[in-house]
């Protein structure tokens, strides 16, 4: 029953989007609140927070939809997304989108555990969703230079099934398999894939 229920509500959050097209501009009016905590132009300089500038258009209204709808737990971003209209929400993920990507200094190098880091990516298949820069596409997100904190904590969370999954790929069931080595190791090397 429950993959029946993933595919009801992937199939939801892709008619959403499509179903008018969005305006970038009401978009960065509606994101003033969200930059305390994403940071001016969606670039956060709190490590345990995902930036949001450049990620995919889809991926970001997926994730609204989910903390609007309770799927995705959050006590800041429930509520916060529970007062987004499907226009407000479209264009939201618009305006992030539009933004151009920056990368953020990486945290202490570790030679050792990024080279783990790329095997163990290699070895998940990371780049069979997330495209072989790991810039994402519109299913799943762009994940090449996000923080190792925040990284770190989404892994958990999908292997926890804390954070629901939907699309190409269900991460709750690819990040089931990782340890806690693995996670630690993706978190680097996605800092800087490079």
């Amino acid at each position: 029953m429950r993959p029946f229920l993933a595919a009801v509500a992937a199939a939801a959050c892709l008619a959403l989007p499509a179903a008018e097209a969005a305006d970038i501009e009401a978009g960065r009016a509606r994101a003033e609140p969200c930059m305390a905590c994403h940071g001016t132009d969606g670039i956060t300089a709190d490590r345990s927070i995902p930036s949001l500038a450049g990620q995919k258009e889809r991926y970001l209204q997926w994730q609204l939809v989910f903390f609007r709808s309770g799927r995705r737990q959050s006590e800041i971003m429930q509520p916060q997304a529970a007062e987004l209209s499907d226009e407000e929400l479209r264009n939201l993920g618009a305006y992030f989108a539009s933004l151009p990507r920056i990368v953020l200094p990486p945290g202490p190098p570790d030679p050792a555990l990024h080279e783990k880091g790329k095997l163990a990516a290699a070895r998940h298949r990371c780049a069979s969703c997330h495209m072989d820069n790991y810039a994402g596409s519109q299913a799943a997100p762009a994940i090449a230079h996000q923080t190792r904190e925040y990284t770190t904590k989404a892994l958990e969370d999908y292997r926890n099934n804390a954070r629901p999954s939907v699309g190409v790929a269900a991460m709750n069931e690819v990040a089931g398999g990782l340890t806690d080595e693995d996670i630690a190791a993706i978190a680097l090397y996605m800092e800087n894939p490079e």
